[in-house]
């Protein structure tokens, strides 16, 4: 993809990121408003807040796709929203329409010589993605991390030449793991569960344990 269309799809994104923060604000206020009454009722703020739930879910799925388009942008952010305002289940399935939708446009904007050469100094990541034995499940497992950068991901299919139906079946399979933990998060938040939220937090910490084995892979194969 050419830079002016990159960068025209990226101020795209943008805008409609913000214009959707602000529909969702909007929608949500009233219940919002709640959190600021004297005698806040933790039940009631809940039925509340989830009861305008179901019309927010296609604006935080298209919400969710914007920002996953934009390198760097905290993603992860809004699909935790995405489990604080719809529930872990509905949550769940906006995530992984988000995420994958997101991912997938990403991944068309990737040039693999012009976007490999700026890159290719910066991250261990890359390296240990393209020189895997395995590499198209380095790339599924580079998607299920919350910690590596899709943008990296998106290179390192680009440099593999992973056909586009097979691409788009990685990047949904890896987005299952983050949209879940971020939609089960965000359902723990909602309903101040300590527990839950320290069980998402071990998770998503563990799950670095898959760069590890993108490693282990590799180190496997060079030493064949």
């Amino acid at each position: 993809m050419k830079q002016p269309v990159k960068r025209w799809v990226i101020g795209f994104s943008a805008v409609l990121g913000i214009l959707l923060i602000g529909l969702l604000l909007q929608h949500y206020w009233p219940a919002l408003h709640l959190l600021r009454q004297p005698t806040f009722n933790r039940a009631t703020f809940i039925h509340a807040f989830r009861g305008r739930g179901w019309i927010a879910a296609i604006p935080l799925a298209v919400l969710l796709m914007a920002v996953t388009i934009i390198p760097g942008a905290p993603n992860a952010m809004i699909a935790i929203v995405s489990g604080i305002c719809l529930g872990a289940p509905l949550g769940f399935v906006v995530n992984v329409i988000g995420l994958s939708l997101g991912n997938s446009i990403g991944a068309l904007m990737v040039d693999r010589i012009e976007d490999h050469h700026q890159a290719k100094h910066q991250s261990r990541i890359l390296t240990d993605l393209l020189k895997m034995r395995h590499p198209r499940i380095g790339v599924m497992l580079g998607y299920s991390v919350p910690f590596v950068p899709n943008t990296l991901v998106h290179l390192a299919a680009a440099q593999l030449a992973i056909k586009r139906p097979q691409l788009e079946q990685l990047i949904v399979l890896g987005s299952l793991p983050s949209a879940f933990f971020y939609a089960f998060g965000g359902d723990a938040v909602l309903h101040f569960d300590l527990k839950r939220v320290l069980i998402v937090v071990v998770l998503i910490v563990a799950s670095t344990g898959l760069v590890t084995l993108m490693r282990r892979d590799r180190n496997d194969m060079t030493q064949k």
